[in-house]
């Protein structure tokens, strides 16, 4: 009776994992649609809850006149903010029309914004330093050939305190024999990795900060003392709205954007001093680029935490992951990142934080980067 027992209890045995292994799946499936669902459909629940919070005002202003002069006080500042936001995304941005003599440099020129920018700033007249990893690569020859003879390319790389050096006192120099002054320093320089935690190794956390965090603190102290030698110089940092919200795969690179913004905070409050204005905007990030380096890390990955996930997780993250940045901005907008880039470094009154286009700012829970 017993010997029959424990057969019996070994043939369900297989049948039990099944079910277990089953109903992991599900969980990893139903996980990874509810954090879709939540980023989703985040703005709906901002807007509900502003519209249970008025009329929770408005049913207890019915009995208290302090609370109905509060809610209406609430209302118009938050109308007015809308009002300031259209307005200041609807007239033209003007820009400071003497550039002789003022130089910017910029890291991060041999692709994307900071290339773009470089391009944009020399057809104003600016004097541009171009920071570039690859100096003899086919982006600083491609930004050769599309500028004139201000800009300068300058190999430098933001995690070797020599290179940076290096760049200084080429920029220092070239500055004293010309008279000029560094009007602007743009920290551009930046990587992204996409990737949920278990499959990161602390190798790639430890490169984000480098580049991310480190990189820009190492040039921006090592450049202060020019930027500090006339009042009215900028200092840009290509910061993100993972600096504010953290997603989902993001957390190393979330992690790193709250430290640049937390700096670029403290900047702010310490430059005041010296009348050295910093900014700070919102970027978007290459979609090809990110998926590569995922699949890179997935490969890496050890079996076990392969085997634990599973190709259909790894898919359906991907997928979700392309739906985000589709929604992040679409190609045909890129130009209103340069263009706040642009206005940052020689607008006539440059903001203290930029976000592209007024529908950005009314759903910028959609931008993932």
């Amino acid at each position: 009776m017993g010997n029959k027992m424990i057969e019996e209890l070994q043939s369900i045995k297989p049948l039990t994992v099944k079910v277990s292994e089953a109903l992991d799946q599900f969980k990893q499936k139903f996980s990874s649609n509810l954090s879709e669902k939540r980023i989703v459909m985040r703005w709906y629940w901002i807007v509900a809850i502003w519209i249970c919070v008025w009329m929770t005002l408005i049913f207890l202003a019915q009995s208290s006149r302090a609370v109905l002069w509060i809610s209406v006080g609430l209302l118009a500042v938050h109308i007015t903010h809308w009002i300031q936001q259209g307005i200041r995304n609807a007239v033209k941005k003007t820009l400071i029309k003497n550039t002789e003599g003022k130089a910017v440099f910029i890291t991060g020129c041999d692709t994307g914004f900071g290339h773009q920018l470089a391009v944009r700033l020399d057809k104003l007249g600016f004097k541009v330093y171009a920071g570039c990893l690859f100096p003899e690569g086919e982006g600083a020859k491609l930004l050769k050939e599309e500028t004139s003879e201000r800009v300068k390319v300058i190999r430098i790389d933001v995690t070797n305190d020599d290179t940076i050096q290096k760049a200084y006192k080429r920029v220092k120099t070239d500055l004293d024999e010309s008279q000029g002054r560094l009007w602007a320093l743009v920290n551009n320089a930046g990587i992204a990795t996409v990737t949920e935690i278990e499959w990161c190794p602390l190798e790639v956390y430890r490169k984000v900060f480098d580049v991310n965090s480190l990189g820009l603190i190492r040039v921006t102290k090592t450049f202060l003392p020019l930027v500090r030698q006339h009042e009215g110089n900028r200092i840009i940092i290509v910061a993100s709205l993972a600096g504010r919200y953290t997603f989902p795969g993001f957390s190393a690179y979330s992690m790193s954007k709250h430290a640049a913004v937390s700096f670029a905070d403290g900047l702010r409050l310490e430059m005041r001093k010296w009348n050295v204005f910093r900014s700070h905007r919102t970027p978007i990030a290459d979609c090809n680029i990110i998926q590569n380096n995922l699949d890179k890390l997935w490969k890496e990955c050890p079996e076990e935490i392969r085997k634990s996930y599973g190709t259909e997780y790894l898919e359906d993250f991907k997928n979700t992951l392309h739906q985000h940045m589709q929604k992040a901005k679409p190609l045909n907008k890129i130009h209103e990142v340069v263009d706040d880039m642009v206005h940052a470094v020689a607008g006539e009154e440059p903001q203290c934080r930029y976000v592209p286009s007024l529908k950005t700012q009314l759903n910028d829970q959609n931008i993932i980067v």
